[in-house]
């Protein structure tokens, strides 16, 4: 089952970037992420944070070069990574993201770095770099365990996730970030990110 399972094809379509979007009342993050087993913050790629009423010109500049800096190190069709290699990289994602929330939080005048991240919404994007040339952003639902997105098979998903050609200028992939970030939803009134609900 499992030579049958990956395929060529499917080999080559799990290969993926992916980029976290965050957006508080006070900033925007940019998180690039490295592919293992999981997603972790990457440990080289570009992650950068900016005011929440960035440009759109900045907004997608940065994405973009997270995007491509963002790595593939999984192996599909191997039921396992070295242990080693993975609880060294891990321990080194996990510094360089505590390093990089700390600089978050004082930054934008918080105490604590766990309270910068209390009240977010946030746009999950993956880019299938070896057959695809669109980013899929995937807008989330915040709830007290985190930031969930909506199955695959529901009409919220198909209604909320956008698919963005990357040959499209650095401000128009800067306005579909902001434009999937006000798709994010929220337990009660949304209060983060207003952009598309002036009019409600």
């Amino acid at each position: 089952m499992t030579q049958t399972y990956f395929t060529p094809e499917r080999i080559r379509w799990l290969h993926n970037k992916q980029v976290g979007i965050i957006m508080s009342p006070a900033f925007l993050v940019i998180e690039c992420r490295e592919i293992w087993k999981g997603s972790y913050f990457s440990r080289t790629g570009w992650s950068t944070h900016a005011p929440k009423d960035a440009s759109p010109l900045w907004i997608g500049k940065n994405f973009r070069k997270a995007l491509l800096s963002s790595e593939y190190f999984n192996k599909p069709g191997e039921p396992f990574l070295d242990g080693e290699e993975v609880d060294a990289m891990s321990k080194a994602s996990n510094a360089r993201r505590l390093a990089f929330w700390e600089e978050v939080a004082s930054t934008y005048g918080y105490k604590k770095r766990e309270q910068a991240g209390s009240c977010c919404d946030m746009v999950f994007a993956e880019w299938h770099y070896l057959v695809d040339d669109f980013v899929i952003l995937t807008p989330s639902k915040r709830t007290t365990g985190g930031h969930f997105a909506w199955p695959s098979n529901t009409k919220q998903h198909k209604e909320k996730v956008m698919h963005v050609p990357l040959s499209v200028s650095d401000e128009d992939l800067g306005l579909a970030v902001q434009e999937a970030l006000s798709r994010c939803e929220v337990p009660k009134r949304q209060t983060v990110n207003m952009l598309g609900r002036q009019s409600t």
